[in-house]
């Protein structure tokens, strides 16, 4: 009885895994970054001597002009453009009944109760063909019925991932902080229908709760709102 419990409380793992994973995403086009240009380096004369016309009795030394120092002109870089994502206004997303706040960015679309998530945050499309919105969904799961450790909890989950996700190949996981909480956190690859999709989900429990945050986004786009994500989740509080 106890395995089919625990069975039942980690499915919220799996479930915030698959939350909107429907739609496919524009395709990425690689980024190429120019070779630097290096500038041309002026050729280095050295100036021949001029020998005075000779005497039958004394080969004179040949006279050489002081020596100028040859200096290879430094080039000049363009001032690095900056790699970081745009600083965006937040805005704050707090719910008393699950006792959660967390912060998104204003541009961000907010869907409440969605196949089970308290709520989805959905990144902006960026264009006509770009049907597949990244997002970050929470989950907060009671466990009071059947109440076990953060090892327990990350141990199954792992187990059900690669059990509901297709080609699900683990790519990270280790030990985290949420809400200033020790617990899990977890970086995967897998297959939704015809997608591939990127996940990293980060949780915790706290007087027989789970909290879990999960960020799904296709595999070319996911380091496009890492940064983003990271904040929110350094952001996410349990009041």
């Amino acid at each position: 009885m106890r395995s089919r419990h625990l069975t039942l409380a980690l499915f919220a793992l799996t479930i915030s895994a698959i939350i909107l994973t429907t739609g496919c995403g524009q395709e990425e086009t690689p980024t190429t970054t120019p070779a630097p240009t290096r500038p041309s380096q002026a050729a280095t004369t050295i100036p021949t001597a001029t020998q005075p016309p000779e005497t039958p009795t004394t080969i004179p030394t040949a006279t050489q002009p002081p020596e100028t120092p040859t200096t290879i002109p430094t080039a000049t870089q363009p001032p690095e453009t900056p790699t970081t994502q745009p600083t965006t206004s937040l805005s704050t997303y707090d719910s008393p009944a699950y006792g959660i706040r967390i912060k998104y960015p204003a541009e961000w679309t907010k869907q409440e109760q969605v196949m089970g998530a308290v709520v989805v945050f959905l990144a902006p499309t960026e264009g006509p063909s770009d049907i597949f919105q990244e997002n970050v969904n929470i989950i907060v799961q009671d466990l009071s019925a059947q109440p076990m450790t953060l090892d327990e909890y990350t141990e199954l989950g792992l187990g059900q991932i690669e059990q509901f996700i297709t080609d699900a190949n683990i790519l990270d996981s280790t030990t985290a902080t949420l809400a200033g909480i020790p617990g899990g956190r977890l970086v995967y690859t897998g297959k939704q229908g015809q997608y591939d999709l990127k996940w990293m989900q980060v949780w915790t429990i706290k007087n027989d709760k789970a909290y879990v945050i999960s960020y799904t986004a296709e595999i070319g786009r996911y380091s496009a709102f890492l940064e983003t994500v990271e904040e929110m989740i350094d952001s996410f509080e349990i009041t």
